[in-house]
């Protein structure tokens, strides 16, 4: 057990950040949860967190509430504009990183993504977590980076108004990750030696293309629900005319995978964590 570790957690609040703070609970760790507003973090949030105030545009803040912790894991949500990905993902990760080494952390954990690459830099969302993943590797504190691929989680965000869409055809299986097996990974990595100033790309253990997951989706919950897939073209439209730009990193993200499906080698994190469990059926019976 690490029950004199802590661990603060930053974005725990988050979709990804609160189960990993969970799961770093369950391994034994102390956890801290870094937010703007601790009173109302506290009101949603898990028993036995400690949160502290804090912000990732403010260095002072961020040395207060690493101080004394073991590791800091950075799960961080950006926004769609490329002034949020880089003041938010970028600066405020590298301002964490910078803060972690003042006082001594000695673990850092990030969530990137799989498509995090120079060959993806034209995209502002990667850009701006390569840049964050160098700033973490500058600062000279130990490091676990997890590039992990598509969180079946979040397939509710894909329906609207009785239909689930996708942009692009998308032809390539990809295997859907369970936020919750990814947690276990997270919380693993403090403790793993091998995971120690490592770049692991992270997947589920199940490789579905994304109708064929939708489909399943719309059995296990609605099946009146409409699948469909909406081409790029009529995405821009959207963007433009209707979320004023609110869908470009998406756009850009999805044609990305639109092209090239998953990138990266999956056998190292697998050969350290073991393979994930849960497949999409699974994760929607739960």
């Amino acid at each position: 057990m690490n029950t004199q570790k802590r661990i603060l957690v930053v974005g725990g609040t988050g979709a990804i950040g609160q189960p990993v703070a969970a799961a770093l609970q369950k391994a034994g760790f102390a956890v801290s949860v870094l937010t703007r507003d601790p009173a109302r973090a506290e009101l949603s949030g898990l028993p036995g967190v400690d949160y502290v105030q804090g912000d990732v545009a403010d260095a002072a803040s961020l040395r207060a509430a690493l101080e004394g912790c073991y590791g800091a894991h950075i799960s961080l949500q950006s926004g769609q504009s490329p002034e949020d990905q880089e003041r938010i993902q970028h600066q405020g990760t590298k301002r964490i990183a910078q803060a972690a080494a003042a006082v001594g952390v000695q673990h850092i954990t990030y969530v990137s993504g799989y498509l995090v690459s120079e060959r993806f830099a034209y995209i502002p969302a990667e850009k701006a977590k390569l840049d964050a993943e160098n700033a973490i590797k500058a600062s000279g504190v130990t490091y676990t980076i997890f590039r992990p691929t598509y969180f079946m989680d979040v397939m509710p965000r894909f329906v609207q108004n009785g239909r689930m869409s996708v942009f692009g055809k998308q032809p390539h299986p990809i295997h859907f990750l369970a936020v919750a097996d990814f947690a276990k990974f997270v919380a693993a990595a403090y403790s793993e030696p091998q995971a120690a100033n490592q770049t692991f790309y992270v997947r589920g253990t199940q490789a579905l293309t994304f109708a064929e997951a939708f489909e399943l989706y719309r059995q296990a919950t609605d099946p009146a629900l409409k699948v469909s897939v909406t081409p790029f073209w009529i995405g821009g439209m959207i963007n433009r005319l209707v979320l004023k730009g609110g869908l470009t990193e998406t756009l850009a993200l999805l044609r990305a995978t639109n092209q090239v499906g998953e990138i990266g080698d999956y056998a190292p994190a697998e050969q350290v964590f073991g393979v994930a469990p849960t497949t999409v059926e699974s994760w929607l019976r739960r």
